[in-house]
């Protein structure tokens, strides 16, 4: 994976650091917050509180949902099924290495454990937002994908802190809008059958 995609991802590497400053590290250094544990459990959490009251209910069952698909696709089933080493451990070797310990070293990032592919907080923020920027579009809130700047900012700076490659947030992007539209679907197509059916059989 890492040969099939050299290119790609030392191409867009070579892009975004053009923007690798104080600033966007800063801001890089806030949105990595946005995709661990913690995010998690708070954004899960709201997410079910929105599953309550009958006016964000679309919302929360659809933010829920679109949950537990992005994390079964990435942490259950491609991410230990790829394998893929993160871009400071296998790029040592190659004619990359250089400029990337350059950038590397220059955002000051931090050695990170789990496996690269897909980026688990690209996957996240865009499974999240665009579960609730679809139904609120659906609801006529035209404004609502403006909530896709987060995930797409996030990505960014998962890039510009060198702790993933751009594939492995590309990837982490698709599987977020999956994981979001499928959280859609269930929300405003599925979860009214159900409610329909179930107050035809009272």
């Amino acid at each position: 994976m890492d040969q099939l995609f050299y290119g790609f991802d030392t191409t867009v590497y070579t892009f975004f650091w053009q923007f690798q400053n104080s600033v966007t590290i800063a801001i890089a250094d806030i949105c990595q917050h946005l995709g661990d544990t913690t995010a998690y459990i708070i954004y899960f959490v709201i997410s079910l509180l929105l599953c309550f009251p009958k006016k964000t209910r679309k919302c929360g069952v659809a933010m829920v949902t679109a949950f537990f698909v992005a994390f079964l696709l990435v942490n259950v089933l491609i991410k230990p099924g790829v394998g893929r080493q993160r871009p400071y451990v296998t790029l040592q070797n190659t004619p990359f290495w250089e400029t990337y310990e350059t950038h590397w070293i220059n955002a000051g990032s931090n050695y990170e454990d789990d496996l690269s592919f897909p980026s688990g907080h690209t996957s996240l923020n865009f499974a999240a937002f665009t579960a609730l920027a679809a139904v609120l579009i659906k609801d006529k809130k035209k404004w609502a994908w403006l909530l896709l700047i987060i995930p797409v900012i996030v990505g960014i700076t998962r890039i510009i802190r060198c702790v993933h490659y751009p594939s492995d947030v590309a990837g982490g992007m698709l599987i977020g809008i999956f994981a979001g539209l499928t959280g859609f679907v269930v929300a405003t197509r599925m979860l009214p059958a159900l409610s329909d059916k179930f107050n035809h059989s009272k």
